[in-house]
Order: C-alpha cells, then sequence, then structure tokens
C-alpha cells in the first residue's frame, strides 16, 4: 500500500493505530477514501473537523487512534 509517496513501512506506521484498535484494514481503506474525498471537495474544511465528523460516532478508543493516524500523517508529511 503505497500513500502520497510514502513507503509500505511508513504507509503501515501512518495506520497502525487504527489497525491496533480493532479496525480491518477494508474499513481503514473506506474511511481513508471518505476523508481524502472529504479534503478534496469541501474547501476550507480542516482535516481534524473532517476526522471528527467521519468517526464521531465511533467508540473512545479508536477516536484517539484516528487521532494519532493524523498525527503521524502530518508527522511524515513534513519529514518528507
Amino acid at each position: 500500500m503505497l500513500v502520497g509517496g510514502f513507503t509500505s513501512e511508513q504507509s503501515y506506521w501512518v495506520i497502525q493505530p487504527v489497525l491496533a484498535a480493532g479496525l480491518a484494514l477494508d474499513e481503514v481503506r473506506d474511511h481513508l477514501f471518505h476523508l481524502a474525498f472529504d479534503a478534496i471537495v469541501s474547501e476550507g474544511r480542516s482535516t481534524v473537523a473532517a476526522v471528527a465528523s467521519l468517526v464521531g460516532e465511533q467508540p473512545t478508543h479508536l477516536r484517539a487512534a484516528w487521532v494519532e493516524v493524523v498525527d503521524r500523517m502530518i508527522t511524515l508529511h513534513a519529514t518528507t
């Protein structure tokens, strides 16, 4: 799985928190697709707000895992 120029290892590191929280890889892909689509079509909407609306009804541990995923995406993007 290659995301935005990240290596497979980097991509796995990014999504590892939600996998560890119990989401299946297909669910992660679906959520990431929706998040990316929302980011493209909704100008001015912040990533954190998009994630909040996407996973707002999920249990607390999954919401925390998604926050970690976004943080890792930002961290990795800043280093590439």
